[in-house]
């Protein structure tokens, strides 16, 4: 293989001592065998450090490094920058890859002139397992975008269930310091790219595993980030005049990240306070979000429904569906 198709696979560890031998090991039964991983402990405070540095002694493509306790963003930004790779994958240190992780991904890359290559995943909770999968298809980097934008959906924001030509993050980082990193990354990524290939097969498995962060809070800080998210999205295609497009669906996400709010609220899930502070928001710009070429019909209406006496129309309906 050559040197130029080097792929680095940057893993964070933070106190998973438990679990990090596992993932490592599946790197280790990679079928493409031309990889680095760069291993990040972000100042764990267990045993960690030390399962990865007798894994690494084993395997000379494995490099470790220790860092301050910095957060996930940070450990995956540092790990960029010691990678040598022409491509990256992301695998946090709690999860596990399949054997054919790397040349699926590689091979849809090569096959189809691809700067980014997407697969589907697998979530391992403690009472079900489900799988994800994409359909076989090659958008344009822009068109992969507007999906993201418009639909959401997991399979499009996940970070690591993808593989990146690694020019693509000339100039793009994690952001440190915030929670649901996705968010602000991947949207990024796709717009940079000229084309983007998905498979229909499942080579990632995301352990969900619980936390001590309430549900509430849970729910608040997923929100948050999405509403963040669309507005950063928002200022980055406003300064691509030639594209609306992009700007429209940006916008749009912004709409569905002001909805997300209200039905929250409506069902008793965040404090109720936010369904009026986000039912002003939809109204203050409806005109904006009416005339959006990515408003279907049935967003439209709940619009209107919304402009009822202190959207009471939409609370009900809502409430009954």
């Amino acid at each position: 293989m050559q040197k130029s198709e080097l792929i680095s696979i940057i893993v964070p560890v933070y106190n998973l001592e438990e679990e990090v031998s596992k993932c490592l090991l599946s790197l280790i039964l990679q079928k493409y065998k031309n990889f680095e991983a760069i291993i990040v402990d972000d100042g764990s405070t267990d045993n960690s450090l030390e399962k990865c540095l007798e894994l690494a002694k084993k395997d000379s493509r494995f490099l470790v490094f220790h860092t301050k306790n910095k957060g996930l963003s940070a450990a995956r930004n540092y790990g960029i920058s010691k990678s040598h790779g022409k491509y990256l994958a992301f695998v946090d240190g709690d999860d596990y890859i399949d054997p054919d992780f790397l040349r699926t991904l590689h091979s849809s890359i090569i096959q189809s002139g691809s700067d980014i290559a997407v697969a589907g995943y697998t979530e391992i909770s403690e009472n079900k397992t489900q799988v994800f999968t994409p359909k076989t298809e090659i958008l344009s980097g822009r068109n992969a975008t507007i999906r993201l934008l418009v639909h959401q959906e997991n399979m499009e924001v996940l970070i690591w269930n993808k593989l990146y030509k690694k020019s693509l993050f000339r100039g793009i980082r994690f952001p440190v310091g915030k929670n649901h990193e996705d968010n602000f990354t991947t949207f990024q990524l796709l717009s940079k790219a000229k084309k983007v290939s998905y498979i229909q097969k499942s080579v990632y498995n995301y352990i969900h595993r619980k936390n001590s962060i309430t549900s509430t809070e849970k729910t608040l800080e997923r929100l948050k980030a999405k509403l963040s998210s669309a507005k950063e999205a928002k200022r980055i295609f406003r300064l691509k005049a030639k594209d609306s497009r992009l700007y429209s669906a940006a916008k749009y996400s912004e709409l569905l990240a002001f909805f997300q709010f209200i039905d929250f609220s409506i069902k008793n899930k965040i404090p109720r306070k936010y369904f009026n502070t986000f039912r002003k928001k939809v109204l203050k710009s409806k005109k904006q979000f009416l005339n959006n070429p990515y408003t279907d019909f049935k967003r439209k209406n709940y619009i209107r429904l919304l402009s009822s006496t202190n959207g009471f129309l939409y609370f009900i309906f809502r409430k009954i569906i």
